[in-house]
């Protein structure tokens, strides 16, 4: 008779499928377990997605089987009770070689305990990720009172790089976001360890004056947004396209972002329509045009706009190489944060540049950002992996700068006028 082994046990004695965590050999800790989505955790969708407006049951069950099982680069997971294997949270990856990024959430009714399961979810997921993956790295936020998380996370081996200040609504208040990196070992090994890597500054860092407020004596230019003394923003048309198409194949500079890109005019115009259609937007892009001539010299936007904790992250580019070092993007920069913060009312904006583009990181300094810290292989360049510098600014900090008036400088602040 030949030994018993789990391929020969009887059927009866084998964990039948749906039977919770005695189904599956890995991903499974003290307290909770992970597994993928199944069309039956449908009606525990509130549970384990991340949401602010609830969906039916029908709702998920249709996103389930249409929806989810397109998505190429991103997964999703969901995190179970293993005493009764009750839907308690989920975790959704999105990968971007060479990295893996996570979003991870508990279900806030179960309060402690599901900070609790959190953090033991975390540290299932990340190891499992990463190291058996063969990813380089795994990155993921956590608010900063998040303690239960963070101290398991630093005995896992994460590491903190990067803290964008008063990034999360809270009931009470505001928390920092935590950015955290957990590094492959044997990518650092081979390549090193990125943190010992010195970026490079340039410029004083002392903010500049914010361009003083225009007085229009006459007709704004139109379908305007934000008028400034030399600049004016107003939304992408149409005929903008073509003009941003052959810019795109004469770019000298390689180095201001992941590298150069070449846009066709129809590519250009779709793209731009397309955020218009989003309800609510989730990137707002502006023309940045002369005052005097009405030319289009580049542009400025704000994407990943998040309308809970009211934070974007903002984008600018001067197509126009002649235009660059003059002034201009700065002042289309300050019209744009004039929108963000008064218009859309934001709480703060964030920012990342590449290690070699220093002359955008001094640009940056002098329209009041702060270094908020990096992250680390981003994406592939030069045969190895591109890091980025970060920066915040929050809207005080913004209202707190100095303004220009016609006639000078002084320290009147924006809120005051």
């Amino acid at each position: 008779m030949p030994e018993k082994t789990a391929t020969t046990e009887e059927p009866s004695k084998m964990p039948a499928p749906g039977s919770g965590h005695l189904g599956q050999t890995f991903l499974v800790g003290d307290e909770v377990y992970i597994r993928a989505v199944e069309t039956a955790d449908s009606k525990f969708g509130v549970s384990w997605t991340k949401t602010i407006f609830p969906k039916s049951t029908e709702w998920y069950e249709t996103w389930v089987k249409e929806k989810m099982v397109k998505e190429k680069r991103r997964a999703n997971y969901i995190v179970l009770r293993k005493a009764d294997d009750v839907p308690v949270g989920g975790i959704q990856t999105w990968r971007h070689d060479p990295l893996t990024n996570v979003e991870s959430w508990m279900d806030p009714l179960y309060g402690e305990r599901g900070q609790h399961w959190l953090a033991e979810a975390l540290c299932l997921a990340i190891p499992w990720l990463v190291d058996e993956q063969h990813r380089p790295l795994v990155r993921l936020r956590v608010a900063a009172n998040q303690d239960i998380a963070i101290e398991r996370l630093n005995a896992l081996g994460a590491r903190q790089v990067t803290r964008f200040r008063e990034a999360i609504k809270t009931w009470g208040g505001r928390e920092d976001a935590l950015v955290f990196e957990y590094l492959n070992r044997q990518w650092v090994e081979r390549l090193g360890d990125p943190i010992d890597l010195t970026f490079e500054r340039s410029g004083s860092g002392k903010p500049r004056p914010v361009p003083a407020p225009i007085d229009l004596t006459s007709d704004p230019p139109p379908n305007a947004v934000r008028v400034g003394p030399r600049v004016y923003l107003r939304p992408f048309e149409r005929k903008d396209a073509p003009l941003a198409a052959l810019w795109s194949r004469q770019e000298p500079d390689a180095r201001w972002d992941s590298g150069r890109y070449m846009n066709s005019a129809a590519g250009y115009e779709a793209w731009n329509e397309g955020l218009q259609k989003d309800k609510p937007q989730k990137w707002v892009r502006f023309a940045a045009c002369l005052r005097e001539s009405d030319e289009l010299i580049g542009m400025v936007g704000i994407e990943d706009i998040d309308y809970v904790h009211r934070t974007a992250e903002t984008e600018s580019v001067m197509h126009r190489a002649d235009h660059r070092g003059g002034g201009y993007g700065t002042e289309a920069k300050h019209l744009l944060f004039d929108y963000a913060f008064n218009t859309l009312n934001l709480h703060a904006l964030q920012s990342v540049v590449i290690f070699p583009n220093t002359r955008s990181a001094a640009a940056l300094r002098k329209q009041g950002y702060k270094e908020a810290g990096r992250l680390h292989w981003h994406f592939p360049a030069n045969g190895y992996f591109e890091n980025f510098i970060c920066f915040d600014l929050l809207a005080s900090d913004w209202r707190a700068l100095p303004r220009a008036s016609m006639n000078g400088v002084h320290t009147e602040k924006e809120g005051a006028r």
